[in-house]
């Protein structure tokens, strides 16, 4: 695995590997001190092998992004259970997973969150949840129906999970009350740093298939000249 020293330019770096790679790696090593509550509590053998593989790719990540050796590397969690790296405030990270993927987001300077989700899943019976009303007259507007109607919603649905995990809340937001269109009069809660000020400039959003699995990052950093998100963009 080769990673850059820093994520670029203020943009949030994406790391990725399988589960099975991952946890051939820790099959090798000890638990890592700063598991062992969590690893006690996950009686499947599965969530526990898929636990340590993510914790390795995690720390070996953010290792490398700070010239340190991965078993150095402290994870806590927050009241919430979001991650953090204590020792390590400037950098901020997110960790998803589904299948046999497992994918990292790392950004230096801001709020980060990552959502991985398997394409084709029907979202149909979700929308009255996970949408505003904004957001529904939107789909219609755009004459979406069917399968396309669920890729879009899904994509939005990874977007807002995303979200969530930037906030530092995760689903405990729920995702129908607030828009990530600017122009959604449902608005969006304000991501905050690790200091508790907003972080009311740049929101920036990627959606793409990583092995066939749909992964979305949404950044949140100090900008000047604020970029609003586009609800039809991937970038």
């Amino acid at each position: 695995m080769q990673i850059p020293s820093a994520p670029g330019a203020g943009r949030p770096l994406l790391v990725h590997g399988t589960v099975e790679e991952w946890a051939a790696r820790a099959a090798g090593r000890p638990a890592h001190p700063d598991d062992g509550e969590r690893l006690a509590g996950l009686r499947d053998e599965r969530l526990r092998r898929r636990f340590r593989a993510s914790r390795l790719l995690l720390r070996t990540t953010l290792g490398a992004l700070c010239g340190r050796d991965p078993d150095r590397v402290r994870l806590a969690r927050t009241a919430l259970g979001r991650p953090y790296a204590p020792d390590l405030p400037e950098l901020d990270f997110s960790l998803s997973h589904t299948g046999s993927l497992l994918a990292v987001a790392v950004l230096r300077g801001g709020r980060v969150g990552i959502d991985a989700e398997r394409p084709g899943r029907p979202m149909s019976v979700l929308e009255h949840r996970m949408c505003t009303p904004h957001e529904r007259a939107a789909l219609d507007a755009r004459g979406l129906r069917g399968a396309a109607r669920d890729a879009e919603l899904l994509r939005l649905w990874t977007l807002k999970e995303a979200y969530t995990k930037a906030l530092g809340t995760g689903l405990r937001h729920p995702p129908r009350t607030f828009g990530l269109d600017a122009a959604d009069p449902a608005g969006r809660p304000a991501v905050r740093d690790a200091a508790g000020t907003p972080l009311t400039g740049r929101l920036s959003t990627a959606t793409q298939l990583l092995g066939g699995v749909l992964v979305s990052v949404v950044a949140a950093r100090p900008s000047r000249e604020p970029v609003e998100f586009e609800p039809g963009s991937s970038r």
